[in-house]
């Protein structure tokens, strides 16, 4: 791939519209080529000014009213069934419920883990589809700021407490996690991700008021963060979301229960995601363990 054809279709790679094989080839150009990789960050740096122009626009802001009616509601519902309850089986109804509510939380508010765009959305469903997307890139971008500013450089303000008093204090979900992450590569039996990963340390720590639980690894020479923090994202798809903060750090980050999971590197978007979907099945068993 030359610069000609980059710039051809670097709108639909920020947009994560191209096949896997066309991002393969975007990728090792953007390794070699600092002009485009210039011109991929001007492009999505406008894109987000768009992007907040519009989240930010009287017309198109979804009735913060009718937002926390809307999640209290689906929360109420799911948590409390009531008339399936009192006429269906127990068990039963509330699974029925926690399903309707959770297909109804998706389709309105997780469209952006699922698809860009769609015919049957309103104005409003497409504006806070929009608006979780955003949340999530600056969530990834924030994450990124901890690895940087942790694990790179150790340029915190308050200084990192255990994994265990985090546990104690600010999530169950804290205790043993650096064990869940390296368990996890243990579990690839030997494969080329596990033999190329070693633990550095783990504790938790707070990056510009945002607590993570934070497990530091090697992998192919290079530092991996993996990065826990809480979140009100709804639960959507179970696919890995991957991000380029800069023209060196990439992020894949999924969801946990009621947390945001994120491996943060310089290492290739596809080694990132690759290294997300090992840990992924182990770190949601253990959030979903943790907090019975």
């Amino acid at each position: 791939m030359d610069c000609r054809e980059f710039k051809a279709i670097v709108d639909s790679y920020i947009s994560d519209e191209l096949l896997v094989e066309t991002n393969h080839e975007v990728l090792q150009h953007l390794e070699k080529c600092a002009n485009c990789r210039n011109e991929m960050s001007r492009r999505r740096d406008l894109r987000l000014q768009l992007t907040n122009a519009v989240r930010m626009n009287s017309d198109s802001m979804i009735d913060p009213a009718f937002q926390s009616r809307t999640v209290a509601t689906l929360r109420e519902r799911a948590l409390h069934p009531g008339f399936l309850e009192r006429y269906l089986d127990g068990s039963l109804a509330t699974r029925y419920a926690v399903g309707i509510a959770a297909a109804v939380t998706i389709a309105v508010t997780g469209i952006f883990f699922l698809a860009p765009t769609t015919n049957i959305l309103t104005n409003s469903n497409i504006d806070l589809a929009n608006a979780v997307r955003a949340s999530w890139t600056e969530l990834a971008a924030h994450a990124a700021g901890d690895h940087e500013n942790c694990a790179v450089n150790y340029r915190l303000k308050e200084a990192p407490i255990t994994l265990d008093e985090a546990a104690t204090k600010f999530g169950a979900y804290n205790k043993d996690l650096d064990k869940v992450v390296m368990k996890a590569f243990g579990s690839e039996q030997g494969g080329p991700v596990s033999q190329e990963t070693k633990f550095l340390e783990s504790h938790s720590c707070v990056y510009q008021g945002r607590r993570y639980a934070h497990v530091v690894v090697t992998h192919r020479g290079k530092m991996v963060s993996f990065l826990v923090t809480d979140t009100d994202l709804p639960a959507g798809a179970k696919d890995i979301q991957t991000d380029i903060i800069d023209t060196a750090v990439n992020a894949a980050g999924f969801l946990a229960g009621h947390q945001a999971v994120f491996v943060v590197s310089q290492l290739t978007e596809g080694e990132n995601e690759s290294l997300a979907r090992v840990v992924a099945p182990a770190i949601r068993g253990h959030v979903e363990k943790m907090t019975l």
